[in-house]
């Protein structure tokens, strides 16, 4: 008899934890309106899974949309996301930052919560001149459109789709296509980047632009005319186990209507298409 209670109470606790240790998802949605008073307030995100989408609106606000999918293995572990993936947003008269998961990103090592996940899809409108820092790594697109201030974005495994621009600083993705266009005539240098994907800049006609071309596997197409023009090698240093190493990189230089600006642009496997926008 006893040994059939035992064998029982097994069962029982078999049973208990195969129920707990059942996968948990929830999900969410709510908006933010965070009042902003700079002339050109600045907006920075820093996602993990899921979309990061701009646009302008109405001027001294900055409104978010959060659309949230939290899932995990069990429900110990969903708690546990809870605190590793949270989603922290600061907010002045300067303008927003949010972060999801720790700022110093150290729990991408340790991996305290296998199998745990956040998608967060933002939907975000600022100011026109808003300046932003918008990033993401997996599962997601950067989209943004129609704000006029200094936009630098990036996307690990993913596109970036940026339009209508006035300025743009950085834009780079690891894996995914880089669709750019620019509203009016860029006045300042901006590197542009990717290594697995096509790369399209569109200019309005006449742009001058001086643009310095990396590329490996792939053809460069341009609308504009084009003139060559030399730049100076980039030498590396740097020494190890008492040895002096160098690393050399020579970039194509390309002058479109006469020059401008600097734009330094790289695709490893991916064509580059220079356009006139319509």
């Amino acid at each position: 008899m006893n040994k059939i209670i035992a064998g029982t109470g097994f069962i029982a606790l078999l049973l208990s934890t195969a129920v707990s240790a059942e996968p948990v998802t929830k999900s969410r949605v709510w908006t933010e309106n965070y009042p902003v008073t700079a002339d050109a307030p600045h907006l920075t995100i820093s996602n993990i899974w899921g979309t990061v989408r701009v646009r302008p609106g109405p001027s001294g606000q900055i409104s978010v949309t959060v659309d949230e999918t939290r899932t995990a293995p069990d429900q110990e572990r969903f708690d546990r996301s809870l605190d590793i993936l949270r989603l922290d947003i600061e907010a002045d008269a300067d303008g927003v930052s949010i972060v999801v998961g720790e700022p110093t990103r150290r729990w991408l090592s340790r991996d305290p919560c296998r199998g745990c996940r956040v998608d967060y899809q933002f939907q975000v409108s600022v100011p026109k001149g808003t300046k932003l820092d918008v990033g993401t790594v997996l599962d997601g697109k950067i989209d943004v459109s129609g704000v006029a201030g200094t936009i630098s974005a990036s996307n690990v495994n993913g596109p970036i789709s940026a339009h209508e621009l006035r300025e743009c600083e950085m834009l780079e993705s690891v894996n995914g296509e880089l669709d750019v266009s620019f509203q009016n005539a860029p006045g300042q240098d901006c590197n542009i980047e990717t290594i697995n994907g096509d790369i399209t800049l569109a200019l309005p006609t006449g742009t001058g632009l001086d643009v310095a071309l990396d590329q490996f596997n792939g053809n460069m197409v341009s609308e504009f005319a084009v003139d060559p023009f030399a730049l100076p090698a980039i030498v590396e240093h740097t020494e190890h186990d008492g040895q002096n190493r160098y690393r050399i990189q020579q970039s194509a230089g390309l002058r479109l209507e006469g020059g401008g600006p600097m734009f330094s642009i790289s695709s490893l496997n991916g064509d580059v298409r220079i356009q006139k926008t319509q």
